[in-house]
């Protein structure tokens, strides 16, 4: 496919929490270093962002720079196609000008690719495989150490592929809390392979409800601070 499929990147993040007040450091940095490494690796003929590739409307003066400095470099080495996020309301309006192709849904190899904000209005196909971004997948795991963090998950069936966030700020869902009924659907009954993303590596996990069992198994009981909601 020569296609490196991307979901929920969330540029100009840091900008957009000091404009609602939180004075953190601006460190959209990583998320730039991430794409701009990936492009490098893997050399894709194209780039397909699954939805949420900018984080806000209207952007100041140097987020708006610093965005589209960046998917200028991205789109000399690679096409760049931008499908539609529940953030991306004023991308084609904010940087319409961009060699950057917007679309609703992206189709190809047997492949239909969307944001999956509005899951309950999914066309779920037939055959081939639905790929998503949007929920952020995320599991709670205990290191050697004891210490816990959040670590971002690929959700995996053959018909359906929920992606993690590329944002290196968003965690998102956590999956030991359940899936949402609509998500099931498109999952088709299959029983979900998990694969944890670290920042060095991608670690099968198996079967994500035993994955959730043994994170559960690891953790102190806490009353009431997991819900089960049919995990698959």
């Amino acid at each position: 496919m020569q296609t490196a499929l991307v979901a929920d990147v969330h540029l100009g993040y840091s900008w957009a929490q000091r404009r609602r007040g939180e004075l953190g450091p601006l460190a959209d940095v990583a998320a730039k270093e991430k794409l701009l490494r990936l492009a490098e690796e893997l050399q894709p003929q194209q780039i397909v962002f699954l939805g949420d590739l900018v984080h806000a409307p209207r952007p100041c003066a140097p987020e708006r720079a610093w965005i589209e400095e960046l998917l200028t470099e991205l789109s000399l080495r690679s096409k760049i196609v931008a499908v539609r996020g529940n953030h991306d309301r004023a991308f084609a309006r904010e940087f319409g000008h961009l060699p950057v192709v917007t679309v609703e849904t992206w189709s190809a190899f047997g492949i239909l690719a969307l944001h999956g904000d509005r899951l309950a209005q999914v066309p779920i196909p037939e055959s081939g495989v639905l790929i998503l971004g949007h929920l952020h997948p995320s599991l709670a795991l205990r290191d050697a150490s004891g210490a816990n963090q959040r670590v971002p998950l690929f959700l995996v069936t053959p018909h359906c592929i929920v992606l993690p966030a590329f944002s290196p700020f968003a965690r998102g869902l956590d999956v030991s809390g359940g899936l949402p009924a609509e998500l099931n659907a498109c999952f088709r009954d299959s029983a979900i392979q998990a694969f944890a993303a670290t920042q060095k590596r991608v670690a099968a996990l198996g079967p994500l409800q035993q994955a959730v069992e043994r994170m559960r198994a690891s953790m102190p009981a806490t009353p009431g601070h997991f819900r089960r909601r049919g995990l698959r």
